[in-house]
């Protein structure tokens, strides 16, 4: 048997396809099965920058990749999908409009050349007569990946179509199956337990065989489509492969866009959240069918993360965790910081984090972390179910900047019963946060599938039906479209436009001040005395001095963050202070100068401590992660 993984556009073109990498490894050890690869999305970048000269490059693919809330790279595709030049191509460009940052000639550019690329690519994979070619789907790949693959079931109809991936999960996968009649095969949830016997059962053209795995949707001889039950358990960590990455690279060496990707290595030391088993945040859709934590054993993803690192030479790695295992601070983090590799690692970790977390952190490696902070409002994340205060994610973010890591993190609002009010004192205190990592947006949070806020309406998300662009997208009833999409449109909630705009302009100054790169507010020591250097954009140029005997001491407690009461409770068992009314005109003078943070009754000190030897965190473009969550 011959088979081929295709990898669609918009994925990510600095990153392999862990899901491809890891089903290829498990084909290349099915006797009598030749598993290949075809990284489409590169070719997609290099068809692009030749076919218009250079006009457009992968930058511009990577900023339709990125906002993937606005659907837009499905829309670029639907024209080959439905056989139509130009499909709904004023309805379209309406509902773009202007505030998506998208360019929308840049987008029809792209969605005329669309047609083109997939008959050429067509052409050439028909010509290799595979007996099975799948497609592995998640977030923009649905409609590229269904265009290529009704071309390929026309121009060959003995080629078996095989669909799998996140946007196959529960009822999607079944819509899929239903409404595109090329596709004979939907493989819902994790695969990696079932490829092995679905291989064996196309191979044998077996019903029964395909009647027997868990979450398959097939058709039988008579073309009526079959829906398995979903009774697979959730795959232990000791059980997923190591992915197979060789062919991503030969083909980026291939295509010419070099210059435009950083390659990084994708790895994965555990599936599922161990936060959302115990509280699901209530806008995140991630983990639909498998919510289940489990990770690998510690050693045994140090000798892989090692092994990947000497096979091809890339120290740039991001783990494509949900959320890192706490247990990994014990020995992964420490082990890592011991090998002879100069690691640059992207990871994601709850907020809550110590700065000695911080601190192992970065000795293993890790330059950027992906904390969900989302907001600084202790109300808002109560309603996120985040289990962190607006105080806790302000600590993270001092402590990242003291330490060198690159923090991502987009502001979302507009969540039902978000109060309003708070954002006056929230914008009022971000020029005192200048020196300290911005939003990469900001945005309201949008209502996806399996989320609590889609299964659970009684929380106040109304749901207004597929999101717009889908409509414009998909030639589908409406009934079709509620099964298959991730998106949904729904009433504001919470806040006004006019709040969004105030909070997006605010983060706007934030991020000016902070991109000059020199703005900083550090604290030090000079015999009993602290000294904190006040060098923040739009601040006066200034040195804090604070004396021992209460102020000095005072600060210095609020590392952690404290309520009054606390601060008071701290300042006298540990040195015997009774500050009295003058714990409150202190702290009334911190906040005036911006030295501290304060919301929901407990206040943060905003200095760093001078760490010589490490670099500052790096300034992150605007938007630079648009598309996650």
């Amino acid at each position: 048997m011959k088979a081929l993984l295709v990898v669609m556009p918009w994925a990510s073109l600095h990153r392999p396809s862990l899901g491809a990498g890891i089903l290829t490894q498990i084909g290349r050890d099915i006797d009598g099965c030749r598993m290949s690869q075809c990284y489409a999305n590169l070719e997609w970048a290099r068809f692009l920058l030749a076919e218009t000269g250079g006009a457009i490059t992968p930058d511009d693919y990577n900023d339709v990749a990125e906002r993937y809330l606005a659907g837009a790279g499905e829309w670029v595709f639907a024209g080959a999908l439905h056989q139509t030049p130009g499909w709904r191509e004023q309805e379209f460009l309406a509902h773009l409009g202007d505030g998506s940052g998208l360019d929308g000639e840049l987008l029809v550019t792209m969605a005329r050349l669309a047609p083109a690329f997939v008959e050429h690519l067509c052409e050439r994979l028909t010509a290799e007569a595979y007996d099975v070619i799948g497609f592995s789907t998640t977030f923009m790949q649905n409609v590229p990946s269904l265009a290529l693959a009704r071309a390929l079931k026309k121009a060959r109809p003995e080629t078996t179509i095989i669909f799998g991936g996140a946007n196959c999960d529960g009822s999607q996968g079944a819509a899929i199956h239903n409404n595109f009649p090329f596709v004979d095969i939907v493989a819902r949830g994790e695969s990696d337990h079932i490829f092995r016997q679905l291989v064996e059962a196309v191979r044998a053209a077996d019903e029964n065989m395909l009647r027997r795995i868990p979450g398959l949707c097939w058709r039988t001889g008579d073309g009526r489509s079959v829906t398995n039950p979903s009774t697979a358990a959730p795959l232990l960590m000791k059980s997923v492969r190591h992915p197979w990455y060789d062919e991503y690279f030969e083909t980026l060496g291939t295509t010419g866009i070099g210059a435009w990707v950083e390659p990084e290595l994708v790895l994965e030391s555990s599936r599922g959240c161990w936060w959302g088993e115990k509280h699901h945040c209530t806008f995140c859709g991630l983990n639909g069918s498998a919510m289940k934590f489990r990770s690998k054993t510690q050693g045994d993803f140090v000798d892989e993360l090692d092994a990947a690192v000497r096979r091809h030479r890339v120290l740039d790695i991001s783990l494509a965790d949900n959320i890192l295992d706490m247990k990994y601070f014990n020995e992964f983090l420490p082990r890592l910081a011991e090998l002879d590799w100069d690691l640059r690692i992207h990871c994601e970790v709850k907020a809550n984090l110590t700065v000695e977390q911080v601190r192992t952190l970065r000795d293993a490696g890790v330059v950027n972390i992906q904390p969900g902070i989302e907001s600084l409002s202790s109300d808002t994340l109560r309603l996120m179910d985040k289990g962190v205060t607006g105080v806790q994610n302000v600590r993270l973010l001092r402590d990242c900047q003291q330490e060198g890591l690159t923090v991502e993190w987009n502001w979302l609002c507009g969540f039902p019963k978000e109060d309003e009010s708070q954002y006056d004192a929230l914008i009022g205190q971000f020029p005192a946060l200048v020196h300290l990592q911005p939003p990469l947006g900001v945005s309201r949070v949008a209502l996806e599938r399996f989320s609590p806020y889609f299964e659970r309406p009684e929380l106040g998300f109304v749901n207004a039906g597929p999101a717009r662009v889908f409509e414009i997208v998909y030639d589908l009833p409406r009934a079709e479209l509620e099964q298959l999409v991730y998106l949904f449109d729904s009433p504001l909630h919470g806040v006004s436009e006019e709040t969004v705009e105030r909070v997006g302009a605010a983060v706007d100054t934030w991020r000016a001040g902070h991109d000059t790169g020199n703005s900083t507010l550090v604290v030090t020591r000079s015999g009993d005395h602290l000294v904190i250097r006040d060098r923040r954009a739009g601040w006066p140029v200034q040195d804090h001095v604070l004396a021992p005997g209460g102020r000095a001491e005072a600060y210095q407690a609020l590392d952690r963050g404290r309520t009054p009461q606390s601060l008071e409770a701290y300042l006298r068992e540990t040195h015997g202070l009774a500050c009295g009314p003058r714990l409150a005109t202190w702290l009334d003078e911190f906040v005036a100068a911006g030295l501290v943070f304060t919301e929901a009754g407990r206040y943060v000190a905003l200095a760093t401590a001078e760490r010589p030897g490490v670099a500052p965190a790096r300034p992150q473009p605007a938007n630079a992660g648009a598309g996650t969550r």
